[in-house]
């Protein structure tokens, strides 16, 4: 009678552990895990309550319910997108541990302090945007460790500093904007070796020093924003060798002499180049027909010798 009363709180004790381990539901992979308490970590350092969106977030839903996750077939963070959400406080340094993360979004936020240099971590990274926020400080070096990544935006951000010479060993980039920042200093000829490079803007900083002739070697450009700046001499001949060039803007800078000739390989029909100390375009009779065929051209022409 003994041992069947104890074999009977056996099967009980067993029945009730059985019920628990099923109510918990199966473990999550430990990837999963990580990016769960990732997660967790970037919603209380950046307000999630008073988010306009955070619908499951904190919750045991699995984690592409969350409000702006998306996730891959094996169940890793491989999107987060919450742009225009009131994001406030700091972006954290947890962030870094989204391994897969291809795509990052958190523009058009109130997010304040540095850029954290363990965003460097996420090797997968392909977009990176915190475009119109309010960051403080400079633009991490590490981020030239992003191998993979193709649009970088960090304009309207209120960053100071440099830009980093380690950003022109990311091969692959097809997009970077830094614009409307107070980024100061030389701009680096490193950016020269971007061979994909498309889309280039340092618009409305304190840059300083010439336009470096290595940005000619930027064989895909097809738009380049320098405008309000404080660049000065003259403008190279290389940015001739840019034969895909659609867009030029080097107005409200500090740059002298003539137009190169060579801008007539290029394939503008925009270029932006008043405001400056005393840049003109040549009187040559086909540099003048050149600038009719551009359909939209602002800055003066050379006076006559």
């Amino acid at each position: 009678m003994r041992f069947s009363k104890v074999l009977a709180t056996i099967v009980l004790l067993a029945g009730l552990a059985l019920t628990g381990l099923l109510a918990c539901g199966p473990a999550e992979p430990p990837g999963v895990a990580a990016d769960r308490a990732a997660l967790e970590a970037f919603y209380h350092a950046t307000g999630g309550p008073q988010w306009t969106d955070n619908e499951n977030w904190l919750g045991d839903e699995p984690l592409d319910t969350w409000y702006g996750v998306d996730v891959d077939s094996n169940g890793r963070v491989q999107r987060l997108s919450l742009d225009n959400k009131q994001l406030t406080g700091s972006i954290p340094p947890e962030l870094g541990n989204l391994s897969s993360l291809e795509h990052l979004y958190l523009g058009r936020n109130r997010l304040t302090g540095p850029i954290p240099p363990e965003l460097s971590n996420l090797s997968s990274l392909e977009r990176l945007y915190l475009d119109r926020n309010r960051l403080t400080g400079p633009i991490p070096p590490e981020l030239g460790n992003l191998s993979s990544l193709e649009s970088l935006g960090f304009w309207d951000s209120q960053l100071t500093g440099p830009i980093p010479p380690e950003l022109g060993k990311l091969s692959n980039l097809k997009d970077l904007d830094l614009g409307v920042n107070r980024l100061t200093g030389l701009i680096p000829v490193e950016l020269g070796n971007l061979p994909n490079l498309e889309y280039l803007s340092f618009s409305d900083n304190q840059l300083t020093g010439a336009i470096p002739p290595e940005l000619g070697n930027l064989s895909s450009l097809k738009t380049l924003w320098l405008n309000d700046n404080r660049l000065t001499g003259a403008v190279p001949q290389s940015l001739g060798n840019l034969s895909n060039l659609r867009a030029l803007g080097i107005y409200n800078n500090g740059l002298t002499g003539e137009l190169p000739l060579s801008l007539m390989g290029t394939d503008l029909n925009r270029l932006w180049y008043k405001g400056n100390s005393g840049l003109c375009m040549p009187r040559s009779l086909p540099m003048q027909n050149w600038r009719r065929e551009i359909s939209n051209v602002s800055g003066p022409t050379c006076p006559r010798r």
